[in-house]
């Protein structure tokens, strides 16, 4: 389908939340949104980066409702900051564009001793998402717009996610883990919607895309894809301003409610896609929803105590 910013609908008097908008994806539907009318937070772990990213949107759109929020996603007590922040604003909230993400990098653990991949790509937008979800009920109707990858395709084993060994460095592979965590993203929004539906909560729109290869900084800590393998690839590559279509679509088009689009995998541009046998699995799906909370439980005493 052929899509363009042009046909953004006028978005005034909504309000956004983008995470990773500092640059890449996250900075241009941070962009387009603003351009088009909405009051949107741009939230990014580096205050003189995202800073800089929220000036640099104002100067090119003109919009003046264009705000940082402080977020490092490798800690969820700062995303739990982050979203009491928001909170405390007394704002409604549109549309939460979960488009921040790393690839491929050296292991490492978060702060509550979560893998950085997973933690990142996974955890942390679970736990602003749940944070943030009684504004979007409340603001209906509404959009949740998770960032996967093609990359879930890799996820090929018949466990889909290796739950036992996400944490275990001896286990750890970088590719195949990126690949579990871009499995998780479209899980996790088939069972968010399952759940909301189950509520009767019908109007929160919670969709998934893969956003296509762009030149961002995600491959930026993943050395053997920088040195070897991204000059080859740079010119198959799409601009940022590209990448960022199906996202957007999702975000703000009036196909998303008209045609009551919900639980879907987009590819570019703008198109529906089947994404594998592995995340279309209910399931496993429900399985990765208890995992999380259960690791949320054992790994952060704060995942009880904000509500």
């Amino acid at each position: 389908m052929k899509w363009s910013y042009d046909e953004m609908p006028s978005l005034k008097g909504k309000v956004a939340i983008v995470t990773g908008a500092s640059t890449g994806l996250g900075k241009q539907t941070s962009l387009e949104l603003a351009r088009h009318g909405a009051h949107v937070f741009m939230l990014g772990r580096s205050k003189e980066k995202t800073e800089k990213a929220v000036a640099e949107v104002k100067q090119a759109t003109g919009a003046t409702q264009v705000e940082f929020l402080q977020c490092d996603l490798m800690d969820l007590q700062s995303v739990d900051l982050c979203a009491r922040e928001f909170i405390s604003r007394k704002l409604p909230l549109h549309i939460l564009v979960n488009n921040a993400g790393i690839m491929a990098v050296p292991f490492e653990l978060s702060k509550q001793g979560i893998e950085s991949q997973f933690a990142t790509n996974h955890f942390a937008h679970f736990v602003l998402t749940q944070r943030l979800l009684p504004l979007l009920e409340q603001s209906q109707p509404s959009r949740i717009v998770n960032v996967s990858s093609m990359g879930h395709r890799m996820a090929t084993s018949s466990d889909g996610i290796h739950f036992g060994t996400v944490n275990v460095p001896d286990s750890y592979s970088p590719w195949w883990q990126y690949a579990e965590t871009k499995l998780a993203n479209i899980l996790f929004t088939k069972e968010l919607q399952r759940r909301l539906m189950e509520r009767g909560v019908h109007d929160v729109y919670v969709n998934c895309c893969h956003p296509g290869a762009v030149r961002t900084e995600l491959s930026r800590n993943s050395q053997w894809f920088n040195f070897i393998t991204r000059p080859l690839v740079h010119f198959f590559m799409v601009s940022v301003e590209t990448g960022a279509l199906t996202q957007t679509y999702l975000a703000s088009s009036q196909d998303i409610e008209t045609k009551k689009i919900q639980a879907e995998y987009f590819e570019p541009c703008c198109e529906r896609a089947e994404p594998t046998a592995n995340a279309q699995n209910m399931e496993l799906a429900g399985k990765l929803w208890e995992w999380t909370v259960n690791e949320l439980k054992a790994k952060y005493e704060g995942f009880e105590k904000f509500k």
